[in-house]
């Protein structure tokens, strides 16, 4: 049995990959979310046992799309496979979904086999699977080796922190504690307390390693 999370934006999207899955008794809905946000607020509230062992994630959603979700899920939940299910196959959406933590990237008009034997490679083998047209794209990626897009770099910043947010994150990230990072931007260690609090929030993660895992990741030092 595979257990399986939907996260899209789009009922009738969401309905349509229930009905691909239905036939399937080996798979298990988990659970369904409209956004990120979402995503994070229905898996926080189950047990680890009852985890999502993958979930299908689209990419343009409002409040927290699926690359930013992907980046911070993938450190937060390390156990979990994300598969990208989008109409997408421009090279900036594989190359950031790729460099965020996606296990697999895959178009939303697959068959419903293809989808399944997709999430059986990531949970039994750990594979990378793709649609064949975004398998081609991914090989012409590589060969052409392009630099991280600005988009991918800066996608957390623009959807989630503040400047003095990030630049407290910074701080953070160099190994600086509160009253060190207090003393440095001439503000209280109460308000870097705040801010370092609104931060794993804001990102979703709940400790200083899996923040500075998140900040290497995106090369934001």
């Amino acid at each position: 049995m595979i257990k399986v999370a939907i996260v899209d934006d789009n009922q009738i999207n969401r309905i349509t990959i229930k009905e691909k899955l239905a036939p399937y008794q080996d798979v298990f809905l988990v659970f369904e979310a409209t956004n990120g946000e979402d995503f994070f607020e229905k898996l926080e509230s189950l047990p680890k046992e009852d985890y999502p062992q993958v979930v299908l994630m689209d990419l343009e959603m409002p409040i927290l799309d699926g690359i930013v979700t992907i980046a911070s899920a993938s450190i937060k939940f390390p156990e979990i496979k994300y598969i990208v299910l989008t109409i997408y196959e421009d090279d900036d959406k594989i190359f950031e979904a790729i460099k965020a933590g996606a296990s697999g990237y895959l178009l939303k008009e697959d068959k419903a086999l293809n989808i399944v034997e997709a999430m059986k490679n990531v949970v039994q083998f750990d594979g990378i699977p793709m649609s064949p047209a975004i398998a081609r794209r991914a090989m012409d990626l590589l060969r052409d080796t392009p630099k991280p897009t600005a988009s991918m770099q800066n996608a957390i910043i623009d959807h989630q922190l503040s400047d003095r947010e990030m630049e407290i994150l910074r701080e953070v990230v160099k190994g600086y504690n509160h009253h060190e990072i207090a003393e440095k931007l001439f503000i209280s260690p109460n308000t870097v307390r705040t801010h370092v609090n609104n931060i794993y929030k804001k990102l979703h993660l709940n400790s200083r390693s899996q923040v500075m895992n998140l900040a290497y990741k995106n090369k934001w030092i």
